[in-house]
């Protein structure tokens, strides 16, 4: 790999290849836990107000879409594996939307939806889909993860305040952004992925930024919360 392989002429190759194998492993630990504290903050608050439907389905679908890539491609489940942890918790999150949000919902737009992200989900898993059509599965990953986040950071820059979101949540998407940079540059050579990491770097920080920025405005609306 290019990557490990500038980073072997400054570093003994086994600490290199020991030093990635650590990171990928820590992305497991920390996909298991992700998205667990704003689970927990809906599940003790009863609401999900400050939250995206959009952002947290889309969210869920660019999870998906990565975690399909990859699989095709074959890279090692040790450089993506997390994402599967984490779609599903995105999952969950979105079925807590539609239990609690006070907004009155319609039934069979969601699902058909679900209906149809199945049926994809079959297509790709049973390798319907053509090798030339690889990369744009996987920059539909970026597409989607830079729209799951802008909805959300435009309604915090709205509202004035972040609501639900976990300053813990995001600064873990952050850091794992940054590990994955690294170890997708040093173990895969695969510019689609290198790029997805990127973006979502990029969007995460606005993110936190946004979390710090506005915390004061958080907590006086959620003590209004109805």
């Amino acid at each position: 790999m290019v990557g490990q392989a500038l980073l072997g002429g400054m570093v003994p190759p086994e600490l290199v290849a020991l030093g990635i194998n650590v990171l990928n492993y820590a992305m497991f630990a920390g996909g298991v836990l992700i998205k667990l504290p704003q689970i927990v903050a809906i599940l003790r608050t009863k609401t999900v107000k400050g939250m995206s439907e959009t952002s947290l389905a889309t969210e869920f679908l660019a999870c998906l879409s990565l975690c399909a890539y990859n699989l095709l491609m074959g890279h090692p489940f040790k450089t993506w594996g997390e994402m599967a942890l984490i779609g599903a918790q995105c999952a969950v999150q979105t079925i807590l939307f539609w239990v609690y949000t006070k907004d009155k919902l319609s039934v069979a737009p969601r699902a058909l939806v679900v209906i149809l992200v199945a049926a994809i989900t079959a297509v790709l898993w049973l390798g319907f889909l053509p090798r030339a059509l690889y990369p744009a599965l996987g920059l539909t990953q970026t597409a989607l993860g830079s729209f799951a986040r802008v909805p959300q950071i435009i309604l915090n820059f709205r509202q004035k305040h972040t609501g639900n979101q976990s300053i813990i949540t995001w600064g873990l998407s952050l850091a794992g952004n940054t590990v994955r940079i690294i170890t997708t540059f040093a173990s895969v050579d695969d510019f689609v992925a290198l790029a997805g990491y990127l973006v979502a770097f990029v969007l995460n920080g606005t993110l936190v930024t946004q979390i710090l920025l506005f915390r004061a405005n958080t907590e006086e609306a959620l003590k209004r919360k109805d």
